[in-house]
């Protein structure tokens, strides 16, 4: 009997490696695949959630403070099912939260990084339930991109079931916080801040010299917060004395005046009510940096979004108006339209930085260079991307409405594109030109 050789019976068994990894490959796939099929497929990545120990009712009638641990997530994308282990979920948002479609916010042990968006740890889950469009933030977020600003934020459409329970589209995006994939500060003392007069009574805050609540929402070094807070309180501070005496030369020591003009285009296009009162944030990398505005935050209510703000009036989400300025603000009538005129003049809502920086014609000046360098004539790529995005979601956003209930979703898309394109159309005619 001839003896095999050794180099033989290497191919031999390298060859039944092989044969075996080919079949517990295709069992995966088989696996897989039937994983999928348990679930109605629209064209979107899907999160699976698997919660420990409580159930959604729980979660959603509970605090949104309060945390659960030790959950399960599983991604759904291109065939391939991801799987993260302890993730911890709980409830964000403050208007949103009191909707029956509830957002949520998602933290993993490590950073992750989702769908190529960049690895952190907490994500938010946003349910737009408030935008039978679904599409605002994802606007927005375009509009940041156009404008190039410095820090934005990116966003993925998913659908999302939570112990195999339907609910609904989703829109997966980072947290707002610092980190290399969102607000990349580096410097010991850096720090994001968040203007929040609605809701930054019920907060920890710090109140600047016109009476501005300021939140802390992240720092480089959380045990230098003292060190980093005294020092943007006093940028801040000094900033406002240099508005109220439109001293522009030294507002440009303070500021980075081009962030500023960016965010007010990005607040007036889109007619943002939230903007110059919440969710306004703003980052210092350290003492010997500027105040820089951003990242825009917070659009679901914005591109005239009339039924969720009718308190403002048709005049403030009119696609062909200026959105309420200070002067405004200071109207009887418009106090008492949100009810007690002296508590509403007391708490200072509105913040009066981004509304008396446009009273300096060198800052509006400002504003109009950078409209005229990233927006002027771009309408049609902005009228094309909600297009596409429509398409991209329209199967699922048919889901969401059997879901929860509604029908609305194509007239809601056909009354927003409408109104963008009125917006863009009178920016044309707005910011054409450079002041004097």
């Amino acid at each position: 009997m001839r003896r095999i050789k050794k180099k033989t019976w290497f191919v031999i068994l390298v060859g039944l490696f092989l044969l075996l990894l080919i079949g517990v490959s295709c069992l995966v796939a088989v696996n897989q695949k039937k994983e999928y099929n348990k679930y109605e497929y629209h064209g979107l990545p899907i999160i699976e959630i698997s919660l420990d120990g409580v159930n959604l009712d729980s979660i959603d009638r509970g605090n949104k403070n309060n945390e659960y641990n030790n959950n399960t997530l599983r991604l759904f994308e291109d065939s391939k099912i991801i799987r993260f282990d302890n993730l911890t979920i709980k409830g964000r948002g403050n208007g949103t939260w009191i909707q029956n479609k509830k957002p949520y916010r998602i933290k993993f042990k490590n950073k992750e990084n989702l769908l190529g968006m960049g690895k952190a740890k907490k994500w938010n889950l946003l349910a737009n339930a408030v935008d039978d469009s679904f599409l605002r933030n994802e606007i927005a977020f375009k509009l940041v991109e156009m404008l190039g600003m410095e820090y934005g934020f990116e966003g993925k459409f998913v659908e999302l079931y939570v112990d195999e329970s339907y609910r609904g589209l989703y829109y997966l995006t980072h947290a707002v916080e610092i980190n290399k994939a969102v607000v990349n500060l580096k410097d010991p003392n850096g720090i994001l801040v968040e203007l929040n007069n609605y809701y930054g009574d019920i907060e920890e805050h710090y109140t600047s010299s016109n009476g501005e609540y300021l939140v802390v929402k992240d720092l480089v070094n959380k045990d230098n917060q003292e060190i980093a807070m005294k020092d943007f309180l006093s940028s801040f501070n000094e900033l406002e004395g240099a508005i109220r005496k439109k001293d522009y030369e030294r507002i440009k020591e303070l500021i980075d005046v081009r962030s500023f003009a960016e965010y007010f285009l990005l607040s007036e296009f889109s007619v943002n009510p939230d903007a110059y009162w919440t969710s306004f944030y703003f980052y210092k990398d350290g003492v010997k940096d500027k105040i820089h505005a951003g990242p825009g935050w917070d659009f679901d209510m914005a591109f005239g979004n009339r039924k969720w703000g009718n308190w403002l009036g048709e005049k403030f989400y009119s696609p062909t108006e200026k959105m309420i300025r200070k002067q405004e603000f200071k109207d009887k009538e418009f106090y008492e339209t949100r009810g007690n005129l002296e508590d509403y003049e007391a708490s200072l809502a509105i913040s009066r930085i981004v509304f008396d920086l446009m009273d300096i014609n060198e800052f509006e000046n400002v504003v109009r260079e950078v409209y005229q360098e990233r927006l002027l004539g771009r309408k049609d790529e902005l009228i094309w991307t909600i297009n596409k995005k429509t398409d991209e979601i329209l199967n699922a956003a048919i889901a969401d409405n059997n879901k929860w209930g509604k029908n609305n979703f194509r007239e809601e898309v056909e009354i927003l594109v409408d109104w963008v394109k009125k917006r863009y159309d009178y920016f044309e005619e707005e910011y054409k030109k450079i002041t004097k």
